[in-house]
């Protein structure tokens, strides 16, 4: 039975509702017209994430870092300029789609609202069309949250550029809108991919507070980057001995990839940044601190900012080389959707990311997880690019193995292990080893109990297998373009990260993110997939950096070099 079929009971409809209903200014998420299958795969994941979260990880015994241990940080912010920005670090959705992430956000206005309803169902040059013809004052339009910025982008069929065309001309009227054409300009800056195919020296990080450390091999951000040379560490105060710290306003999260990409045309290093940095997994929310962690490093001079205009995390952007070197980039349905309150259709989204990060090819796959890097990884091999997608199942048998002794092999197993979890205190095994019976019991309570679940059960059961049916495509859509796919045992369910997945690729290793607690036999099992590509793979510890829902690839970015330029 094809389980996405099956139409969404009371939990799937009220998860939803819920979602489409949350605040945007005077607007809400549904006024965003997310197509229909990218949102069911935020429902499923949203449902997934907070099922059974009852035994989640215990609390931890922080004992913090020595002094010995820590080190200055550079300042780049005046004193003034911190003590203005220190009270921003809450989260909130911008109301309009001009906002660049400079200064807080307004509530907006009913008319804001409109034209964000406008620009996500109609399109940017139709919205722009509309207002123009009430009052061509730019003031007025950037006002509305026209983006203007993007308009200029567009051209007519006679070439001249379309904002030009409808500030100058608002009552042509018969103009054909749809045959404005976005004119996206090429970039000449180097990128380092996610494959390992490019040199690096050394790497941007993110490192939150210093007394949340439980000590040596605890898998938090203040054990990992020491163990990576040329490490800039964005810090709150101090940073660590072997680090070069460069002190932000407030707390940064882990994920120094979400809202910022390396870059280099050869002479100087960049920083591309979203138009504003977001968190979410409906990337809807403003996250200052992230934006003030973009901005210190630029500040501390490591690299000069360079505005993208468009909305996208660094977990959802992937790049890498085909076996000829042209570079191919991977990007989620869920960035081409947002992207959509710009104004922007998919295949123009598509069109503007593969060119602002250089790719020859670009291709959009839909994840079952919260972002692409958490179940896909691309290694470069002498014959080219191999893709690794995340096998929960095969995750599931190994913990299962390896804590019981068999994989679990019958309903009467499975059950009687679940059972045994659940008796015992929590530890930091529990939810995955929970996870993993679920997983494996997850068809097969569906074909045969499903009548006899509460609505919430099966609601959890039903979007685990279209989890994996998205997997399933996401693979099948590679394979169909030619490429090696293997799986690796990973979970992919935020709260319940585990296995090899997230790992962080370069020219001669690949280092995988280490859960340990007990589960290092199983994590060797599941990394050694990555074996006889020309690279050593090896373990880092990460306990910490996956519980709070990442791995090494979302926490570390490398560092490009000053290479000669292609012609």
């Amino acid at each position: 039975m094809c389980w996405s079929l099956i139409p969404p009971g009371p939990v799937e409809a009220e998860v939803k509702a819920r979602i489409e209903a949350l605040p945007v200014g005077q607007s809400t998420f549904k006024d965003l017209a997310w197509p229909e299958a990218v949102l069911d795969a935020l429902v499923d994941r949203i449902i997934g994430q907070s099922w059974r979260t009852s035994t989640q990880h215990p609390p931890r015994q922080t004992v913090g870092l020595p002094p010995e241990r820590t080190a200055k940080s550079v300042d780049p912010w005046l004193p003034d300029e911190r003590t203005s920005r220190i009270g921003w670090g809450k989260a909130i959705r911008p109301a309009q789609a001009n906002f660049f992430g400079k200064n807080p956000a307004q509530p907006g206005t009913s008319e804001q609202a409109r034209v964000l309803r406008e620009l996500s169902t109609k399109g940017l040059m139709t919205t722009l069309l509309t207002h123009a013809q009430k009052s061509a004052n730019v003031d007025r339009l950037l006002e509305l949250g026209i983006p203007l910025d993007l308009a200029g982008l567009f051209t007519g069929p006679d070439g001249i550029p379309g904002l030009e065309r409808i500030l100058s001309a608002t009552s042509n009227t018969d103009f054909p809108r749809s045959r404005f054409q976005l004119e996206w300009p090429d970039t000449n800056l180097q990128f380092c991919h996610d494959d390992g195919s490019d040199l690096s020296s050394g790497w941007r990080a993110h490192l939150p507070d210093l007394r949340l450390i439980d000590g040596h091999n605890d898998g938090s951000a203040a054990d990992l980057l020491p163990r990576f040379s040329g490490t800039i560490a964005i810090t709150e105060n101090e940073s660590i001995s072997g680090t070069t710290g460069v002190r932000t306003v407030g707390r940064p999260d882990q994920w120094a990839r979400d809202n910022g990409r390396l870059a280099t045309d050869g002479q100087t290093k960049y920083l591309l940044r979203p138009r504003w940095a977001s968190r979410g997994d409906t990337g809807t929310e403003w996250w200052p601190p992230a934006e003030f962690a973009a901005e210190s490093y630029v500040r501390a001079g490591h690299a000069v900012s360079r505005a993208t205009g468009l909305l996208w995390q660094g977990g959802n952007i992937l790049l890498f080389r085909e076996s000829d070197g042209r570079s191919h980039l991977l990007v989620s349905t869920t960035t081409l959707a947002r992207n959509q309150r710009l104004g922007l259709t998919t295949e123009e989204s598509a069109r503007a990311l593969q060119q602002t990060f250089g790719a020859d090819t670009v291709t959009p796959l839909t994840p079952s997880g919260f972002h692409l890097d958490i179940e896909l990884c691309v290694v470069q091999s002498p014959e080219g690019p191999v893709m690794f997608v995340a096998d929960p199942k095969a995750a599931a048998k190994l913990l299962l193995e390896n804590a019981f002794g068999a994989p679990g092999t019958t309903l009467e197993q499975i059950t009687e292990y679940r059972r045994v979890i659940d008796r015992n205190p929590p530890n930091p095994m529990s939810s995955r080893l929970q996870h993993a019976c679920d997983l494996l019991l997850a068809e097969i309570l569906l074909a045969n109990e499903s009548d006899r679940m509460t609505p919430e059960v099966r609601s959890a059961f039903a979007a685990m297998v279209r989890m994996a049916e998205r997997r399933e495509a996401m693979v099948k859509g590679l394979q169909s373009k030619g490429y090696e796919v293997r799986r690796v045992p990973s979970f992919v369910s935020i709260g319940r990260l585990w296995g090899p997945a997230n790992a962080l690729v370069t020219r001669t290793d690949v280092f995988w993110p280490q859960f340990g607690a007990g589960s290092e036999p199983a994590e060797e099992a599941a990394a050694r997939v990555y074996e006889g590509l020309g690279r050593e793979v090896r373990g880092r510890p990460a306990r910490s950096i996956l519980e709070k829902d990442g791995g090494l690839h979302c926490a570390l970015e490398p560092i490009p070099v000053f290479q000669t330029m292609n012609d």
